[in-house]
């Protein structure tokens, strides 16, 4: 499927272009990447329709997200080549 945005502000675009030069690729490459990572995340109204209540959430499900992010942080940096952060 083919995507085109159009009226994207000039600075919008130099940006995108700036970012994607720093990462060593393509513009629509790095667009790309960038679409799988947000596509990949709930929406602020996806994530209260999963919430069932109001409620706190539990020690489990806080434990659940922070290895998750753990999990991606230390993808992440070893994608890039760079150290562990220490704590």
């Amino acid at each position: 499927m083919d995507i085109n945005v159009k009226n994207l502000e000039p600075e919008v675009v130099r940006r995108l272009a700036e970012q994607a030069e720093s990462e060593g690729m393509s513009q629509q490459e790095w667009i790309r990447q960038t679409l799988r990572r947000s596509s990949a995340r709930l929406s602020p109204a996806e994530l209260l329709a999963r919430r069932r209540s109001n409620e706190a959430m539990t020690t489990e499900e806080y434990t659940a997200i922070r290895e998750r992010a753990g999990r991606r942080r230390r993808t992440a940096v070893k994608g890039l080549g760079a150290r562990q952060r220490r704590r």
